[in-house]
């Protein structure tokens, strides 16, 4: 199987291994991307391949596209490089580390109690995230196979469990040598089973790695005795978790994102290809989410929550149609009060990050619909890059009212937060220098004079 090993932000500098049949599917799936997104994952132009903020594999047929993220290798000294001759395998190998740390800590795929140090030279993201899953369900499987009470309903030769008179009596004359039962069987044909199975076949099916593929088959063939069953999205969401089963949560989630690939993956129509991307700045927003919480837990950060831009007081807007709706990436609550606006800010050179005039009026809006002062842009700062050039611009709410002693203002402030430690590894808490510099920033209220 052929890859094509690719970095963010990539220009389309290599030479594209596929046909032209199969550059209209990548294209087809750019399409899908973009409608559901609306953002590109990568494009074709003139056969050559642009990649953006997406990372992951893509599929077609025995062909592969994988994406790296355009981290920092603090081992070499330099910024990750796919062009440089000198350390190139160190430096991909180093990526793909990044990368799957950084999925993890951000919870978009589940964390394995795996080593890191299993990471093999001669596999890609993809069979490294495989291999850990066949390694979890052989640890929480092993011999012994999940075990569940599955109710029946059939006609058999003996009478079991309890009789269904309804169905029992309206039978013909020749029927009657059997029994029409309602029973429990406690069986390991049960849909959580089924579900596995369903993943080790499609494992089999897109994996390149000849191990990865062994040990799939070895535990699929083990499973005869379960159904084979095209697995629908919502039958995973259905599985009910508790005491008896919680050890296969983790199990049945990386199964779900084999079955169906990444939320932003698809496989539709005649177009056969699979992917499993997830797009950075989701990554770095989640990652920084969990840094915040891991590291300042006298406040509470909500990801996602919804905002109106428009007051809960004002009687003309009574429907929640009319206000307009605002998404912002986390907000900084203290004992219940809206405190600050966190917006995190992936930018495709992660050195040189700056405010711009479209995040300070995002920034600006946000603040209004919270009712709070502080707003903070929070970009990646990485070792021996240049560092960001830290601002804070104050924008006053009523600079029209002069009588005011004291005029409202929103203070709108960019920081670089480190991702790394001094060996180059994730940082899975705020170093303790961020860590005091974002309290400052919710509680001073003095504006930095720093340009």
């Amino acid at each position: 199987m052929k890859t094509l090993e690719l970095f963010e932000w990539e220009r389309g500098i290599k030479s594209s291994p596929f046909s032209e049949s199969e550059l209209r599917i990548l294209k087809k799936f750019n399409d899908h991307i973009q409608r559901k997104e609306k953002a590109d994952a990568l494009t074709v132009i003139y056969d050559k391949i642009f990649t953006y903020s997406f990372v992951g594999i893509i599929q077609i047929g025995k062909k592969r596209v994988e994406i790296l993220p355009k981290l920092y290798n603090p081992d070499v000294n330099v910024a990750i490089n796919p062009f440089d001759n000198a350390g190139t395998e160190t430096l991909k190998r180093t990526a793909r580390k990044n990368l799957f740390h950084l999925l993890s800590l951000a919870g978009l795929i589940p964390f394995y109690k795996s080593e890191i140090s299993q990471y093999g030279k001669e596999q890609d993201f993809f069979e490294f995230l495989v291999s850990l899953f066949l390694s979890d369900l052989e640890n929480v499987m092993g011999s012994h196979y999940h075990h569940e009470y599955i109710h029946q309903s059939e006609d058999i030769g003996t009478l079991k469990g309890k009789l269904n008179f309804q169905k029992q009596v309206i039978k013909l004359p020749s029927q009657l040598h059997t029994f029409s039962c309602n029973y429990d069987e406690f069986t390991i044909d049960n849909p959580l089973n089924r579900i596995i199975k369903a993943a080790l076949k499609k494992i089999q099916e897109i994996c390149r790695n000849e191990d990865n593929k062994k040990r799939a088959f070895n535990f699929y063939s083990l499973m005869h005795e379960i159904q084979d069953e095209t697995i629908a999205f919502g039958s995973i969401s259905r599985l009910h978790f508790s005491r008896l089963n919680e050890k296969y949560e983790n199990i049945i989630e990386f199964c779900s994102m084999i079955l169906f690939g990444s939320t932003y993956s698809a496989n539709e129509g005649p177009h056969h290809y699979y992917a499993l991307i997830f797009d950075m700045n989701l990554v770095f927003e989640k990652y920084i989410a969990r840094l915040l919480r891991n590291s300042l837990s006298e406040y509470t950060f909500d990801c996602q929550s919804d905002l109106y831009l428009v007051s809960e007081h004002e009687p003309v807007f009574k429907y929640t149609r009319t206000k307009k709706r605002m998404i912002p990436d986390i907000i900084v609550r203290e004992n219940g009060k809206s405190l600050a606006i966190i917006d995190t800010k992936y930018k495709p050179d992660l050195s040189k990050g700056y405010i711009s005039n479209s995040d300070t009026y995002q920034m600006l809006a946000y603040s209004v619909a919270n009712e709070s002062d502080r707003a903070v842009l929070l970009y990646p700062q990485l070792p021996n890059q240049d560092r960001l050039i830290e601002r804070d611009h104050c924008v006053v709410l009523d600079k029209l009212v002069k009588e005011r002693k004291a005029d409202r203002a929103v203070i709108i402030s960019g920081r670089a937060v480190q991702l790394f430690d001094q060996n180059g590894k994730i940082l899975k808490n705020l170093s303790p220098e961020n860590a005091q510099m974002i309290r400052d920033l919710f509680t001073s209220r003095i504006i930095s004079q720093k340009n």
